[in-house]
């Protein structure tokens, strides 16, 4: 099966209106397709594989993590070494380490803004929250793990983290992926009204007057991120499929100096610096390399990497919209790597 063939197949049976796909060595691109809708609310319009897709969380590796990288910034340090609010007892035993491999105890989500929107009042919020574990007992996948990192980085940086990342992360790499994208027709649409997070804010007992009312388009999904302008650790960047390989063929040199290595060996789930690991992730399949590591994105989006078989995989959609559907998205995602492995593009399993 090829990718094109993939692509037509999945948006045939409802799983998104549109999406790209991509695999590529260190060295080249060996095969890329796009396919369907970029938008089918309010109106229908076709992408193409320059159409930016909403990367979502694979802001986390691609953006937060590069940056991190080259900082080379102390593991063990915690976040109050950075910010005197974040000093408070509640962050006690929490490192940098624990931030990047989501250990460090801090609940899975928050919405942020209902406490005050914009970098500021985010750094006063995040000081309050409690975390939900002791750090290192357990993997909780959580933004705010990146949203504090996100801070930080622009410290270290003196530069809001867009800047950076485009002087020292995508420009290096060739790579077109933005935060902040100039034009939103040139980008696939997500969800309608905010629908996801209304509903998660109003679980929480929370109320926010200013939900978006129509289909998201050209802004960041994520709320956190948008109501902090658009520029945040934990989701904000655009790309395309190419984009996206650019930046991870970076990470293809024995996983970047072993930054996205297994540090969580005791726990269900192997996470490294920004990256999970194969061990316990619910997008990778069987066939793929022990130490293949990659990422996902709400919106549809994740990206593999396998540095014993130099081989990117990558799948952008836009699967939220115009709403997101009940079921498990990982489950087109394991579709997508067994197409990936069983292709003739290496020997999976060898």
């Amino acid at each position: 099966m090829t990718l094109a063939d993939f692509l037509e197949s999945e948006i045939e049976t409802g799983s998104f209106p549109g999406g790209a796909a991509l695999v590529g060595s260190g060295e080249a691109v060996v095969e890329s397709a796009a396919a369907g809708n970029a938008t089918v609310l309010p109106q229908a319009a076709a992408l193409s594989g320059e159409t930016l897709f909403d990367l979502a969380s694979l802001t986390k590796p691609l953006a937060t993590g590069a940056l991190f990288a080259q900082a080379r910034l102390d593991l063990g340090s915690p976040p109050g070494r950075f910010f005197p609010e974040w000093k408070a007892t509640r962050y006690d035993g929490i490192t940098l380490e624990h931030l990047l491999t989501h250990t460090s105890g801090l609940p899975a989500w928050y919405p942020l803004y209902a406490r005050g929107e914009g970098a500021l009042a985010y750094r006063r919020t995040l000081a309050t929250i409690e975390p939900v574990e002791p750090p290192g007992s357990r993997v909780i996948y959580s933004d705010l793990n990146f949203l504090l990192l996100g801070d930080l980085l622009e410290l270290h940086y003196a530069a809001a983290l867009d800047r950076a990342f485009e002087r020292l992360v995508a420009g290096p790499a060739g790579s077109g992926a933005r935060f902040l994208p100039p034009d939103p027709e040139g980008t696939a649409a997500t969800e309608r009204g905010d629908a996801t997070e209304r509903r998660m804010t109003e679980e929480l007992g929370l109320s926010y007057p200013h939900f978006r009312a129509g289909v998201v388009r050209g802004e960041v999904h994520d709320g956190n991120a948008f109501r902090r302008g658009g520029v945040a650790g934990n989701a904000g960047l655009f790309g395309t499929a190419r984009d996206v390989w650019a930046l991870a063929r970076t990470w293809l040199e024995a996983g970047r100096d072993g930054l996205a290595e297994d540090r969580t060996p005791h726990l269900p789930e192997a996470r490294g610096l920004s990256w999970q690991g194969k061990r316990g992730s619910g997008s990778a399949v069987a066939e793929m390399s022990d130490h293949a590591f990659g990422h996902t994105g709400f919106t549809g989006t994740s990206v593999w990497i396998e540095p014993e078989r130099d081989r990117i995989a990558v799948l952008l959609t836009n699967r939220v919209h115009p709403e997101v559907k009940p079921g498990n998205f990982h489950e087109v995602r394991r579709r997508f790597q067994a197409v990936v492995c069983r292709g003739g593009w290496s020997r999976c399993g060898s």
